[in-house]
C-alpha cells in the first residue's frame, strides 16, 4: 500500500461511502487527489512533511491542527477531492477496450445529470475545506518552514488563489452562476 495522506476508512467515513467499496480502487484515487489538489495547495515540501509524519504517526503542533481540527482539515479536503475523482468511475466502467455503465437487474446507474449534481455537491464541500486550509496556512505561514522551501523541483504553495465556486449555483449555459 502506498503512503497515503488519509486512510481508506477515513475516506469512507467522511464521505459516507459503503464499507464494501474496494480499497484497491480507492487507493489510486487518494494518491491522485493528493497529487492534484493537496500538493498544489501545500507545495511539495509541506506535502512530504505531512505525509511522512502521518505515516509515522507523528503529527504534532501546527501540522496536527492543519491535518484535522476545527480550524481546518486537510484530511477532509483530500477525502472530498477523492470523492470527486471517484464519482464518474462509479457510474462508468473502463476496461475490455470499452467504456460502459454498470447496470444490473437489481441496480440501475444514475443519469449523467444526477452525477453532475453529486459532483457539484462534492465540489462545494471540497472548496469549503480548501479555503479553510489556505486561510490557516496564510495565518501561520511564518511558523511553517516548509512553506518557505525553495527547492527548484518542488511545487510552491498556492495560498493566493481560492476557488470561488462556493456559494454559486449551476446554470445551463455555464458552469456556475451567481444566485
Amino acid at each position: 500500500m502506498a503512503n497515503l495522506l488519509i486512510s481508506i476508512d477515513d475516506f469512507k467515513d467522511i464521505c459516507g461511502i459503503d464499507k464494501a467499496f474496494d480499497a484497491n480502487y480507492l487507493e489510486p484515487m487518494i494518491v491522485q487527489a493528493t497529487d492534484t489538489v493537496t500538493e498544489n495547495i501545500l507545495g511539495t515540501a509541506l506535502t512530504i512533511k505531512i505525509r511522512t509524519d502521518y505515516n509515522n504517526d507523528n503529527l504534532t503542533g501546527l501540522y496536527a491542527t492543519l491535518y484535522d481540527s476545527d480550524k481546518c482539515s486537510l484530511k477532509k479536503l483530500i477525502a472530498w477531492q477523492t470523492l470527486q475523482l471517484c464519482l464518474p468511475r462509479m457510474l462508468y466502467k473502463i476496461g475490455a477496450e470499452t467504456i460502459s455503465t454498470g447496470d444490473t437487474e437489481l441496480v440501475a446507474s444514475i443519469s449523467s445529470d444526477e452525477l453532475g449534481l453529486l459532483n457539484r455537491n462534492a465540489d462545494s464541500t471540497r472548496v469549503l475545506y480548501e479555503n479553510r486550509v489556505k486561510k490557516f496556512l496564510e495565518q501561520n505561514q511564518a511558523s511553517i518552514p516548509e512553506l518557505q522551501d525553495t527547492t527548484p523541483e518542488y511545487l510552491k504553495p498556492n495560498l493566493e488563489k481560492s476557488d470561488t465556486s462556493l456559494g454559486m449555483s449551476f446554470g445551463v449555459d455555464n458552469r456556475y452562476q451567481n444566485f
